[in-house]
């Protein structure tokens, strides 16, 4: 009687598992792990890396399970570099000025008013890549994709800045220095604050204002609770500086796939470049719509004289950081020349 229960029991398990998909039905070969500084409920995160993952293992039959995690599901945002190239984990989702120093002639992207728009900055920056500009920044990983944020807002908590001069003293929280390079000749105070301590540094008054993207203001979470839009309520609409972000994979990781399997991860990595950007883009349009409508904040934008005074305000800061690159056997002139070019380029094509 036992015999013959065990003997249905695994005839039940085996008609189960025949109509099981092949990518369910046995384990995978390969398991990325894959960090991301991007929180669940955010657009990068649920449009664009979720649906790249899906699609890795749905094509390789189940041969990879790219196991996706968002922020601080593998580490501290500041450490995900790092943990990919050692190969803690395999592939990473993060901004490249947490990493001082790592990345220098990508930063040229990070001066401030070079772009308007996640769409024209992604494409000059995935252009320096592929014309080998600046790919000696990631010789130690494998490139899945490169973009830029629109370019970011000045937001704080109850100083209203209606004048340039208004920010100054003002501790502003910044993604890297480059940027921190142009606040500073605005008279502001650059404090470095990765993305997952800025609610903390605001409620701790470290920090009295921030850089930031809108749509990232509307999803971030804060302090103690609270989302990062009950912590500021005065929105300039700068359209100043963004960070560059990166997704990379440990290099020996990379090698490690099989030729067939490296083809489906560069296949679907396009997404991560131009469908990043597309995703930005059509998210802080809507951010700032929802935002401006919102009556618990204050909105400004920058008049066009106020832009011109901006722009030679910060004009030193492009010069402080063509000598930073100088000082590290960079030309710096050539590579902010050709990214002024380009930019002038796309936005022509872009009418």
């Amino acid at each position: 009687m036992t015999h013959g229960l065990t003997r249905r029991n695994l005839a039940l398990a085996l008609d189960a598992a025949a109509v099981l998909p092949a990518s369910r039905a046995r384990a995978a070969e390969f398991t990325l792990r894959f960090a991301s500084i991007n929180p669940a409920n955010s657009m990068t995160y649920d449009k664009v890396l979720m649906p790249f993952a899906q699609a890795v293992e749905a094509e390789s039959g189940g041969r990879i399970e790219v196991a996706l995690k968002p922020m601080g599901g593998y580490g501290k945002s500041v450490d995900l570099f790092n943990m990919a190239e050692r190969g803690d984990i395999e592939i990473a989702a993060t901004v490249q000025g947490y990493n001082a120093g790592r990345f220098p002639r990508s930063s040229v992207m990070e001066l401030p008013l070079m772009f308007d728009s996640s769409a024209t900055g992604t494409k000059i920056l995935w252009k320096l890549f592929t014309d080998g500009d600046i790919a000696a920044d990631y010789a130690a990983v494998k490139v899945l994709g490169l973009y830029v944020s629109p370019p970011f807002g000045i937001f704080t908590s109850g100083k209203k800045i209606e004048q340039l001069r208004d920010l100054r003293g003002l501790r502003i929280r910044t993604p890297g220095p480059t940027m921190g390079l142009a606040l500073s000749r605005l008279g502001a105070i650059p404090v470095g604050v990765p993305v997952d301590m800025v609610g903390d540094m605001l409620e701790s008054h470290t920090i009295n204002a921030i850089t930031f993207g809108w749509d990232t203001l509307l999803t971030g979470k804060g302090s103690a609770g609270k989302m990062l839009t009950d912590q500021v309520n005065v929105l300039l609409d700068a359209n100043f500086a963004a960070p560059t972000l990166m997704i990379v994979m440990n290099r020996a990781k990379w090698d490690a796939l099989p030729p067939d399997l490296r083809a489906i991860v560069d296949k679907h990595s396009e997404r991560l470049i131009g469908g990043n950007a597309k995703v930005r883009d059509e998210a802080e349009t809507a951010a700032k719509a929802k935002l401006r409508a919102d009556p618990r904040f204050t909105c400004r934008e920058l008049t066009a004289d106020q832009r011109a005074e901006m722009a030679r305000l910060i004009e030193p800061a492009v010069a402080d950081w063509k000598a930073s690159m100088a000082h590290q056997g960079i030309d710096g002139e050539a590579l902010y020349e050709k990214a002024r070019s380009l930019a002038r380029q796309f936005n022509t094509a872009a009418r």
